[in-house]
Protein backbone atom coordinates (compact mmCIF):
# COMPACT_ATOMS: atom_id res chain seq x y z
CA UNK A 1 0.00 0.00 0.00
CA UNK A 2 1.67 3.35 -1.14
CA UNK A 3 2.22 5.42 1.76
CA UNK A 4 0.20 8.74 2.45
CA UNK A 5 3.11 11.10 1.47
CA UNK A 6 3.30 8.96 -2.34
CA UNK A 7 -0.20 9.48 -2.52
CA UNK A 8 -0.19 12.95 -1.87
CA UNK A 9 2.38 13.23 -4.49
CA UNK A 10 -0.22 11.52 -7.21
CA UNK A 11 -3.22 13.58 -6.17
CA UNK A 12 -1.08 16.54 -6.67
CA UNK A 13 -0.28 15.90 -10.58
CA UNK A 14 -4.65 16.74 -10.65
CA UNK A 15 -4.01 19.73 -9.10
CA UNK A 16 -7.13 21.59 -9.55
CA UNK A 17 -6.94 25.26 -9.94
CA UNK A 18 -9.38 26.81 -7.37
CA UNK A 19 -9.92 30.56 -7.05
CA UNK A 20 -10.15 32.70 -3.96
CA UNK A 21 -11.89 34.87 -2.52
CA UNK A 22 -14.43 36.44 -5.34
CA UNK A 23 -17.73 38.59 -4.70
CA UNK A 24 -19.50 39.44 -8.01
CA UNK A 25 -19.42 42.94 -9.96
CA UNK A 26 -22.85 44.66 -9.01
CA UNK A 27 -25.28 44.52 -11.98
CA UNK A 28 -27.20 48.22 -12.19
CA UNK A 29 -30.75 47.00 -12.77
CA UNK A 30 -31.20 43.23 -11.80
CA UNK A 31 -30.82 41.24 -8.39
CA UNK A 32 -27.79 39.37 -7.78
CA UNK A 33 -28.54 35.75 -8.76
CA UNK A 34 -26.55 32.74 -7.32
CA UNK A 35 -23.76 31.24 -8.92
CA UNK A 36 -23.85 27.77 -9.61
CA UNK A 37 -20.98 25.60 -8.59
CA UNK A 38 -18.21 25.01 -10.57
CA UNK A 39 -17.11 22.27 -12.07
CA UNK A 40 -13.83 20.88 -10.85
CA UNK A 41 -11.42 19.16 -8.35
CA UNK A 42 -12.08 19.88 -5.52
CA UNK A 43 -15.69 21.25 -4.81
CA UNK A 44 -15.72 24.78 -5.03
CA UNK A 45 -17.98 26.70 -3.20
CA UNK A 46 -21.51 28.88 -4.45
CA UNK A 47 -20.72 32.11 -3.78
CA UNK A 48 -24.11 32.90 -1.09
CA UNK A 49 -26.12 30.81 1.03
CA UNK A 50 -29.38 28.97 -0.51
CA UNK A 51 -31.04 29.42 2.37
CA UNK A 52 -30.25 32.68 2.61
CA UNK A 53 -32.09 36.01 1.03
CA UNK A 54 -29.95 38.29 -0.98
CA UNK A 55 -31.56 41.34 -2.05
CA UNK A 56 -29.05 43.85 -4.03
CA UNK A 57 -32.35 46.46 -4.02
CA UNK A 58 -36.05 47.08 -3.32
CA UNK A 59 -38.28 48.25 -1.05
CA UNK A 60 -39.66 46.25 1.39
CA UNK A 61 -41.84 47.12 4.81
CA UNK A 62 -40.25 47.75 7.94
CA UNK A 63 -42.05 48.28 11.33
CA UNK A 64 -45.15 50.62 10.97
CA UNK A 65 -45.48 50.07 7.17
CA UNK A 66 -42.28 51.93 6.19
CA UNK A 67 -41.05 51.24 3.11
CA UNK A 68 -37.46 50.61 2.82
CA UNK A 69 -35.04 50.66 0.34
CA UNK A 70 -32.35 48.11 1.13
CA UNK A 71 -28.84 48.67 -0.29
CA UNK A 72 -26.31 46.45 -2.11
CA UNK A 73 -25.66 42.79 -0.59
CA UNK A 74 -27.83 43.75 2.64
CA UNK A 75 -29.66 40.62 4.01
CA UNK A 76 -33.23 40.78 3.94
CA UNK A 77 -35.39 41.34 6.97
CA UNK A 78 -32.12 41.51 9.27
CA UNK A 79 -30.68 44.33 11.31
CA UNK A 80 -27.89 45.42 13.35
CA UNK A 81 -27.87 47.43 16.45
CA UNK A 82 -24.75 48.96 18.29
CA UNK A 83 -25.16 50.75 21.39
CA UNK A 84 -23.63 53.23 23.08
CA UNK A 85 -24.27 52.39 26.75
CA UNK A 86 -24.47 48.22 28.23
CA UNK A 87 -27.78 49.91 29.85
CA UNK A 88 -29.05 50.81 26.49
CA UNK A 89 -28.42 47.84 25.15
CA UNK A 90 -29.37 45.51 27.81
CA UNK A 91 -32.84 47.37 27.64
CA UNK A 92 -33.05 46.46 23.79
CA UNK A 93 -32.53 42.88 24.25
CA UNK A 94 -35.03 42.83 26.78
CA UNK A 95 -37.80 44.49 24.62
CA UNK A 96 -37.31 42.43 21.80
CA UNK A 97 -40.14 40.19 21.78
CA UNK A 98 -42.48 43.56 23.13
CA UNK A 99 -41.48 44.69 19.55
CA UNK A 100 -41.82 42.04 17.37
CA UNK A 101 -38.34 41.24 16.06
CA UNK A 102 -36.26 38.17 16.82
CA UNK A 103 -32.85 37.28 18.21
CA UNK A 104 -30.08 36.28 16.17
CA UNK A 105 -27.01 36.80 18.33
CA UNK A 106 -25.33 39.52 20.20
CA UNK A 107 -21.94 40.63 21.42
CA UNK A 108 -21.51 41.74 24.87
CA UNK A 109 -17.96 43.34 24.16
CA UNK A 110 -19.47 45.45 20.85
CA UNK A 111 -22.58 46.36 22.67
CA UNK A 112 -24.25 44.72 19.21
CA UNK A 113 -27.53 43.10 18.70
CA UNK A 114 -28.31 41.17 15.60
CA UNK A 115 -32.13 40.30 15.23
CA UNK A 116 -34.51 39.80 12.48
CA UNK A 117 -37.58 41.96 11.72
CA UNK A 118 -40.98 39.54 11.68
CA UNK A 119 -44.49 40.96 10.45
CA UNK A 120 -45.42 43.70 12.73
CA UNK A 121 -41.48 44.74 13.82
CA UNK A 122 -40.93 47.92 15.77
CA UNK A 123 -37.76 49.70 15.14
CA UNK A 124 -39.20 52.86 16.69
CA UNK A 125 -37.75 54.18 19.75
CA UNK A 126 -34.71 52.49 19.66
CA UNK A 127 -32.07 54.79 22.21
CA UNK A 128 -28.46 54.63 22.18
CA UNK A 129 -28.37 52.52 18.73
CA UNK A 130 -26.68 53.07 15.75
CA UNK A 131 -28.62 50.90 13.19
CA UNK A 132 -26.88 49.17 10.37
CA UNK A 133 -27.42 46.40 8.18
CA UNK A 134 -26.47 42.79 8.02
CA UNK A 135 -24.37 41.98 4.66
CA UNK A 136 -23.38 39.11 2.64
CA UNK A 137 -19.76 38.39 3.58
CA UNK A 138 -18.40 35.16 0.85
CA UNK A 139 -15.63 33.00 -0.33
CA UNK A 140 -14.85 31.25 -3.21
CA UNK A 141 -16.17 31.22 -7.01
CA UNK A 142 -13.40 31.97 -9.67
CA UNK A 143 -13.14 35.58 -9.75
CA UNK A 144 -14.92 37.30 -12.79
CA UNK A 145 -12.09 38.95 -14.03
CA UNK A 146 -9.48 36.13 -15.24
CA UNK A 147 -6.18 36.12 -14.90
CA UNK A 148 -4.17 38.04 -17.76
CA UNK A 149 -3.07 35.98 -20.97
CA UNK A 150 0.72 35.02 -19.99
CA UNK A 151 0.38 34.47 -16.35
CA UNK A 152 2.67 32.33 -14.35
CA UNK A 153 1.98 29.96 -11.30
CA UNK A 154 3.50 29.59 -8.25
CA UNK A 155 3.43 26.03 -7.77
CA UNK A 156 5.20 25.15 -4.92
CA UNK A 157 8.12 27.53 -5.20
CA UNK A 158 6.28 30.88 -3.63
CA UNK A 159 9.18 30.40 -1.00
CA UNK A 160 11.77 30.37 -2.61
CA UNK A 161 10.16 32.86 -5.43
CA UNK A 162 9.94 35.52 -1.94
CA UNK A 163 13.60 34.54 -0.79
CA UNK A 164 13.22 32.25 1.48
CA UNK A 165 16.46 30.05 0.35
CA UNK A 166 17.43 28.50 4.41
CA UNK A 167 15.57 26.97 6.76
CA UNK A 168 12.00 28.44 8.51
CA UNK A 169 11.06 25.86 10.19
CA UNK A 170 11.05 27.50 13.44
CA UNK A 171 9.30 30.63 11.99
CA UNK A 172 5.96 32.08 14.12
CA UNK A 173 6.31 29.74 16.91
CA UNK A 174 4.71 30.86 19.82
CA UNK A 175 2.72 33.22 17.73
CA UNK A 176 -1.31 32.19 17.05
CA UNK A 177 -2.59 32.95 13.52
CA UNK A 178 -6.57 33.27 13.51
CA UNK A 179 -8.05 31.69 10.23
CA UNK A 180 -11.78 33.32 10.29
CA UNK A 181 -12.75 31.16 6.89
CA UNK A 182 -14.41 27.85 6.30
CA UNK A 183 -12.44 25.93 9.32
CA UNK A 184 -9.25 24.03 9.07
CA UNK A 185 -9.17 20.03 8.58
CA UNK A 186 -6.55 18.03 9.63
CA UNK A 187 -4.40 17.44 6.80
CA UNK A 188 -0.93 15.76 5.86
CA UNK A 189 0.52 19.29 4.61
CA UNK A 190 -0.01 20.70 8.25
CA UNK A 191 1.19 17.60 10.52
CA UNK A 192 3.39 19.79 12.66
CA UNK A 193 -0.28 21.47 13.41
CA UNK A 194 -1.38 17.86 15.11
CA UNK A 195 -2.96 19.23 18.19
CA UNK A 196 -1.96 22.95 17.80
CA UNK A 197 -5.19 23.54 15.84
CA UNK A 198 -7.31 25.31 17.87
CA UNK A 199 -11.32 24.73 16.61
CA UNK A 200 -14.26 27.54 17.29
CA UNK A 201 -17.11 27.04 15.49
CA UNK A 202 -19.37 29.99 15.11
CA UNK A 203 -21.63 28.34 12.39
CA UNK A 204 -22.91 24.81 11.77
CA UNK A 205 -22.15 22.79 8.95
CA UNK A 206 -23.77 19.17 7.50
CA UNK A 207 -21.82 15.84 8.15
CA UNK A 208 -20.86 15.68 4.50
CA UNK A 209 -19.99 18.95 4.02
CA UNK A 210 -16.14 19.12 2.48
CA UNK A 211 -15.21 22.66 2.16
CA UNK A 212 -11.51 23.10 1.91
CA UNK A 213 -10.90 26.33 1.35
CA UNK A 214 -9.95 27.85 5.24
CA UNK A 215 -7.47 24.67 5.43
CA UNK A 216 -5.94 26.09 2.13
CA UNK A 217 -5.26 29.26 3.81
CA UNK A 218 -4.16 27.90 7.08
CA UNK A 219 -1.39 25.46 4.63
CA UNK A 220 -0.30 28.98 3.43
CA UNK A 221 0.42 30.36 6.76
CA UNK A 222 1.59 27.41 8.24
CA UNK A 223 2.20 24.56 5.74
CA UNK A 224 5.37 21.71 6.79
CA UNK A 225 5.32 19.33 3.63
CA UNK A 226 7.44 19.57 1.09
CA UNK A 227 4.63 20.14 -1.60
CA UNK A 228 2.92 22.93 0.58
CA UNK A 229 5.75 25.01 2.19
CA UNK A 230 4.18 27.65 4.61
CA UNK A 231 5.61 30.53 5.39
CA UNK A 232 5.59 30.25 9.19
CA UNK A 233 5.18 26.47 9.89
CA UNK A 234 5.85 26.91 13.94
CA UNK A 235 2.80 28.97 14.40
CA UNK A 236 -0.45 27.96 16.44
CA UNK A 237 -3.17 28.11 14.09
CA UNK A 238 -6.81 29.72 15.80
CA UNK A 239 -9.48 28.48 13.42
CA UNK A 240 -12.65 30.17 13.42
CA UNK A 241 -15.40 28.61 11.05
CA UNK A 242 -17.55 31.73 10.15
CA UNK A 243 -19.44 30.31 7.11
CA UNK A 244 -22.22 28.07 5.89
CA UNK A 245 -22.19 24.90 3.88
CA UNK A 246 -22.08 27.31 0.91
CA UNK A 247 -18.86 29.28 1.99
CA UNK A 248 -21.41 32.17 2.88
CA UNK A 249 -21.32 34.36 6.23
CA UNK A 250 -22.35 37.47 6.92
CA UNK A 251 -21.04 40.69 9.36
CA UNK A 252 -22.26 40.17 12.22
CA UNK A 253 -20.53 36.90 12.11
CA UNK A 254 -17.43 37.84 10.79
CA UNK A 255 -17.34 40.51 13.72
CA UNK A 256 -17.88 37.69 16.00
CA UNK A 257 -15.03 36.04 14.62
CA UNK A 258 -12.67 39.08 15.34
CA UNK A 259 -13.74 39.11 18.65
CA UNK A 260 -13.11 35.63 19.51
CA UNK A 261 -10.13 35.66 17.72
CA UNK A 262 -8.22 38.74 20.12
CA UNK A 263 -9.94 37.31 23.29
CA UNK A 264 -8.12 33.72 22.35
CA UNK A 265 -4.85 35.69 22.23
CA UNK A 266 -4.21 35.50 18.57
CA UNK A 267 -1.89 38.53 17.08
CA UNK A 268 -2.59 37.91 13.55
CA UNK A 269 -6.06 37.68 11.68
CA UNK A 270 -6.23 35.96 8.56
CA UNK A 271 -9.97 37.27 6.72
CA UNK A 272 -9.54 35.58 3.47
CA UNK A 273 -13.24 36.69 2.76
CA UNK A 274 -15.04 40.06 2.11
CA UNK A 275 -18.25 41.84 1.48
CA UNK A 276 -19.16 45.48 -0.60
CA UNK A 277 -21.15 46.30 2.90
CA UNK A 278 -19.96 49.09 5.10
CA UNK A 279 -21.05 47.32 8.57
CA UNK A 280 -20.72 49.44 11.40
CA UNK A 281 -20.33 46.07 13.80
CA UNK A 282 -17.26 44.62 11.67
CA UNK A 283 -16.13 48.45 11.71
CA UNK A 284 -15.59 48.27 15.68
CA UNK A 285 -14.62 44.85 15.76
CA UNK A 286 -11.57 45.87 13.74
CA UNK A 287 -10.67 48.38 16.32
CA UNK A 288 -11.24 46.57 19.01
CA UNK A 289 -8.50 43.88 17.63
CA UNK A 290 -6.09 46.56 16.57
CA UNK A 291 -6.95 48.16 20.03
CA UNK A 292 -5.63 44.50 21.64
CA UNK A 293 -2.30 45.12 19.74
CA UNK A 294 -3.76 42.32 16.78
CA UNK A 295 -3.37 42.88 12.93
CA UNK A 296 -5.83 41.75 10.75
CA UNK A 297 -5.01 40.58 7.18
CA UNK A 298 -7.83 40.87 4.52
CA UNK A 299 -7.64 40.23 0.70
CA UNK A 300 -8.38 42.92 -1.43
CA UNK A 301 -11.16 40.75 -3.63
CA UNK A 302 -11.24 39.04 -6.82
CA UNK A 303 -13.40 41.28 -8.82
CA UNK A 304 -11.11 43.08 -10.90
CA UNK A 305 -12.82 46.64 -9.27
CA UNK A 306 -10.99 49.97 -8.43
CA UNK A 307 -11.67 49.55 -4.96
CA UNK A 308 -11.07 47.51 -2.18
CA UNK A 309 -13.75 45.08 -0.65
CA UNK A 310 -14.42 45.20 3.51
CA UNK A 311 -12.60 44.65 5.87
CA UNK A 312 -9.66 45.04 3.88
CA UNK A 313 -11.31 48.56 3.24
CA UNK A 314 -10.74 49.49 7.05
CA UNK A 315 -7.81 51.87 8.15
CA UNK A 316 -4.94 49.58 9.89
CA UNK A 317 -6.22 46.68 8.17
CA UNK A 318 -3.65 45.00 5.57
CA UNK A 319 -5.18 44.60 2.63
CA UNK A 320 -3.48 42.45 0.33
CA UNK A 321 -3.68 41.91 -3.64
CA UNK A 322 -2.61 39.22 -5.35
CA UNK A 323 0.42 38.54 -8.50
CA UNK A 324 1.68 36.16 -10.43
CA UNK A 325 5.05 34.40 -10.68
CA UNK A 326 6.77 37.25 -12.87
CA UNK A 327 5.64 40.00 -10.64
CA UNK A 328 2.65 41.54 -12.80
CA UNK A 329 -0.58 42.44 -10.99
CA UNK A 330 -3.06 39.64 -11.93
CA UNK A 331 -5.75 41.62 -13.56
CA UNK A 332 -8.38 40.12 -10.96
CA UNK A 333 -6.87 41.51 -8.27
CA UNK A 334 -9.34 44.61 -6.38
CA UNK A 335 -6.88 48.41 -6.54
CA UNK A 336 -7.16 50.86 -4.29
CA UNK A 337 -5.82 53.63 -2.50
CA UNK A 338 -6.23 51.72 0.41
CA UNK A 339 -4.06 48.60 -0.76
CA UNK A 340 -1.17 47.80 1.51
CA UNK A 341 1.07 45.42 -0.07
CA UNK A 342 0.92 42.48 -2.71
CA UNK A 343 1.76 38.56 -2.60
CA UNK A 344 1.51 35.57 -4.29
CA UNK A 345 -1.83 34.84 -5.63
CA UNK A 346 -1.65 32.35 -9.08
CA UNK A 347 -2.00 28.55 -8.44
CA UNK A 348 0.22 28.23 -5.54
CA UNK A 349 0.36 24.77 -3.76
CA UNK A 350 -2.10 24.43 -0.88
CA UNK A 351 -4.22 21.70 1.48
CA UNK A 352 -7.09 21.39 0.18
CA UNK A 353 -9.97 19.06 2.33
CA UNK A 354 -8.43 16.50 3.66
CA UNK A 355 -5.38 14.54 2.15
CA UNK A 356 -6.06 16.45 -1.04
CA UNK A 357 -3.92 19.44 -2.51
CA UNK A 358 -4.83 22.29 -4.92
CA UNK A 359 -3.50 24.88 -6.74
CA UNK A 360 -5.04 27.93 -5.25
CA UNK A 361 -5.70 31.20 -7.16
CA UNK A 362 -6.92 34.85 -5.84
CA UNK A 363 -5.91 37.35 -2.98
CA UNK A 364 -7.30 34.90 -0.90
CA UNK A 365 -4.15 32.93 -1.41
CA UNK A 366 -2.06 35.95 -0.90
CA UNK A 367 -3.38 37.22 2.49
CA UNK A 368 -1.96 34.12 4.36
CA UNK A 369 1.46 35.42 2.70
CA UNK A 370 1.50 38.21 4.43
CA UNK A 371 -0.01 36.95 7.89
CA UNK A 372 2.66 34.21 8.11
CA UNK A 373 5.45 36.67 6.95
CA UNK A 374 4.15 39.20 10.27
CA UNK A 375 4.18 35.94 12.35
CA UNK A 376 7.72 35.12 11.12
CA UNK A 377 8.94 38.75 11.53
CA UNK A 378 7.31 38.82 14.91
CA UNK A 379 9.67 35.64 16.41
CA UNK A 380 12.51 36.29 14.16
CA UNK A 381 13.03 40.32 15.07
CA UNK A 382 11.88 39.69 18.29
CA UNK A 383 8.41 42.05 17.56
CA UNK A 384 5.25 43.00 18.39
CA UNK A 385 2.54 42.36 15.62
CA UNK A 386 2.14 46.18 14.87
CA UNK A 387 6.20 46.37 14.47
CA UNK A 388 6.41 43.09 11.94
CA UNK A 389 3.93 44.67 10.11
CA UNK A 390 5.69 47.99 9.94
CA UNK A 391 8.83 45.83 8.94
CA UNK A 392 7.22 43.22 6.44
CA UNK A 393 5.64 46.79 4.50
CA UNK A 394 8.66 48.91 4.76
CA UNK A 395 10.92 45.99 3.00
CA UNK A 396 8.60 45.24 0.22
CA UNK A 397 9.94 45.64 -3.39
CA UNK A 398 8.73 48.46 -4.88
CA UNK A 399 6.85 47.71 -8.36
CA UNK A 400 4.23 49.33 -10.43
CA UNK A 401 4.31 53.30 -10.45
CA UNK A 402 7.25 54.81 -8.36
CA UNK A 403 6.10 54.75 -4.75
CA UNK A 404 3.23 53.28 -3.07
CA UNK A 405 0.18 52.98 -5.99
CA UNK A 406 -3.21 51.24 -6.38
CA UNK A 407 -2.33 48.17 -7.74
CA UNK A 408 0.93 47.13 -5.76
CA UNK A 409 0.02 48.89 -2.22
CA UNK A 410 4.07 49.85 -0.72
CA UNK A 411 4.94 46.73 -3.67
CA UNK A 412 5.64 43.06 -3.14
CA UNK A 413 6.26 40.87 -0.81
CA UNK A 414 10.12 40.27 0.20
CA UNK A 415 10.68 37.45 2.93
CA UNK A 416 14.32 37.78 2.26
CA UNK A 417 14.91 41.60 2.37
CA UNK A 418 12.69 41.48 5.60
CA UNK A 419 15.00 38.60 7.61
CA UNK A 420 18.38 40.43 6.14
CA UNK A 421 17.57 43.74 7.47
CA UNK A 422 19.59 45.13 9.96
CA UNK A 423 22.41 42.82 8.28
CA UNK A 424 25.50 45.05 7.02
CA UNK A 425 26.95 44.43 4.21
CA UNK A 426 24.03 43.77 1.70
CA UNK A 427 24.39 45.41 -1.71
CA UNK A 428 21.39 45.18 -3.80
CA UNK A 429 20.59 47.35 -6.39
CA UNK A 430 17.68 46.64 -8.81
CA UNK A 431 15.64 47.31 -11.70
CA UNK A 432 11.92 47.61 -9.95
CA UNK A 433 9.91 48.48 -12.94
CA UNK A 434 9.78 49.73 -15.72
CA UNK A 435 6.22 52.06 -16.37
CA UNK A 436 4.27 53.11 -19.42
CA UNK A 437 2.65 56.19 -18.36
CA UNK A 438 0.96 58.97 -21.33
CA UNK A 439 2.02 62.43 -22.83
CA UNK A 440 1.65 64.97 -19.88
CA UNK A 441 2.29 69.17 -19.38
CA UNK A 442 5.76 67.77 -18.89
CA UNK A 443 5.87 65.49 -21.60
CA UNK A 444 4.40 65.51 -25.16
CA UNK A 445 5.26 62.40 -25.89
CA UNK A 446 4.74 58.96 -24.05
CA UNK A 447 7.31 58.29 -21.43
CA UNK A 448 8.46 55.07 -19.69
CA UNK A 449 9.33 55.60 -16.25
CA UNK A 450 12.90 53.64 -14.95
CA UNK A 451 12.87 53.03 -11.54
CA UNK A 452 15.50 51.86 -9.30
CA UNK A 453 15.78 50.62 -5.91
CA UNK A 454 18.10 49.82 -2.84
CA UNK A 455 16.77 46.53 -1.91
CA UNK A 456 20.46 45.91 0.44
CA UNK A 457 20.95 47.27 3.81
CA UNK A 458 24.28 49.73 2.65
CA UNK A 459 23.42 53.24 0.70
CA UNK A 460 24.87 53.35 -2.66
CA UNK A 461 27.48 55.42 -3.91
CA UNK A 462 27.88 56.38 -7.79
CA UNK A 463 25.86 53.56 -9.14
CA UNK A 464 25.92 53.22 -13.48
CA UNK A 465 22.41 52.99 -14.25
CA UNK A 466 22.21 52.35 -18.47
CA UNK A 467 19.04 52.74 -20.48
CA UNK A 468 18.66 52.03 -24.24
CA UNK A 469 15.90 53.31 -26.05
CA UNK A 470 15.17 54.11 -29.54
CA UNK A 471 15.96 57.45 -29.03
CA UNK A 472 19.73 56.22 -28.28
CA UNK A 473 21.66 55.30 -24.70
CA UNK A 474 21.32 57.11 -21.68
CA UNK A 475 24.10 56.53 -18.59
CA UNK A 476 23.32 58.01 -15.25
CA UNK A 477 25.58 58.05 -12.32
CA UNK A 478 23.61 57.47 -9.05
CA UNK A 479 24.98 59.64 -6.55
CA UNK A 480 24.13 57.85 -3.45
CA UNK A 481 20.88 55.50 -3.27
CA UNK A 482 20.01 55.08 0.44
CA UNK A 483 18.66 51.47 1.91
CA UNK A 484 14.81 50.54 0.64
CA UNK A 485 14.78 54.23 -1.38
CA UNK A 486 13.89 54.70 -4.79
CA UNK A 487 14.81 56.80 -7.78
CA UNK A 488 13.21 57.10 -10.94
CA UNK A 489 13.95 58.65 -14.50
CA UNK A 490 11.44 58.47 -17.17
CA UNK A 491 12.33 58.57 -20.66
CA UNK A 492 10.21 59.76 -23.57
CA UNK A 493 9.63 57.40 -26.43
CA UNK A 494 7.58 57.59 -30.16
CA UNK A 495 5.24 54.60 -30.30
CA UNK A 496 4.03 54.18 -33.60
CA UNK A 497 -0.14 53.41 -34.43
CA UNK A 498 0.45 49.94 -35.19
CA UNK A 499 1.14 47.70 -32.55
CA UNK A 500 4.88 47.03 -33.01
CA UNK A 501 6.28 47.30 -29.53
CA UNK A 502 8.91 49.61 -28.45
CA UNK A 503 11.39 48.02 -26.25
CA UNK A 504 13.12 50.15 -23.75
CA UNK A 505 16.01 48.16 -21.61
CA UNK A 506 17.80 48.75 -18.22
CA UNK A 507 20.91 47.91 -16.10
CA UNK A 508 21.87 49.23 -12.42
CA UNK A 509 25.22 48.33 -11.31
CA UNK A 510 27.11 48.62 -7.89
CA UNK A 511 30.69 49.48 -6.99
CA UNK A 512 30.64 46.52 -4.88
CA UNK A 513 30.01 43.06 -5.62
CA UNK A 514 25.64 43.05 -5.49
CA UNK A 515 23.99 40.07 -3.71
CA UNK A 516 21.53 39.71 -6.20
CA UNK A 517 22.94 40.06 -10.31
CA UNK A 518 19.37 38.80 -11.12
CA UNK A 519 17.15 41.98 -10.62
CA UNK A 520 20.31 44.33 -12.22
CA UNK A 521 18.23 44.55 -15.56
CA UNK A 522 15.01 44.78 -17.35
CA UNK A 523 13.79 44.52 -20.49
CA UNK A 524 10.54 45.69 -21.78
CA UNK A 525 8.02 45.96 -24.84
CA UNK A 526 5.58 48.42 -24.87
CA UNK A 527 3.19 49.41 -27.19
CA UNK A 528 0.34 52.45 -28.09
CA UNK A 529 -2.26 52.29 -25.60
CA UNK A 530 -5.82 52.55 -27.61
CA UNK A 531 -7.67 55.46 -26.84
Amino acid sequence: MPSRTAILAIITLLLAVVAGFMISRPQEDEPMAETPEESHTPTAQAPMSANKSLTRAGARKVGGGIAEELPPFALQNERIAVFKTDEDYRKFLASLGDRNLKLLGKSDQLRAVRFGIGPGGDLDGIDGAELGYNYLVTIPTPPDASAQAGASGFGRNALSWLGVTGDNSQWGKGVTVAVLDSGVNSHLALDQQKGKITQIALTELTADSQLGHGTAVASIVSGDHPLTPGVAPASDILSIRITDDSGSSDSFTLADGIIQAVDAGAKVINISMGSYGDSNVVRNAVEYAQSSGAVIVASSGNSGLETVAYPAAYEGVIAVGAVEAQGEHLDFSNTGENLGITAPGYSVNAAWGEEQLTQFSGTSASAPFISGAIAATMTEKNLTASQATDLVLGNANDSGLPGADNAYGTGILDLGRIMNSGTPGIYDAAIASQVLVPPSVNSTLPQVLVTVQNRGTETLINSPLTINSPSGTQTINISSLAPGAIQTYPVSVLLPNNETPVTVSSTVQTTETDSNATNNSRSDGFVKQAP
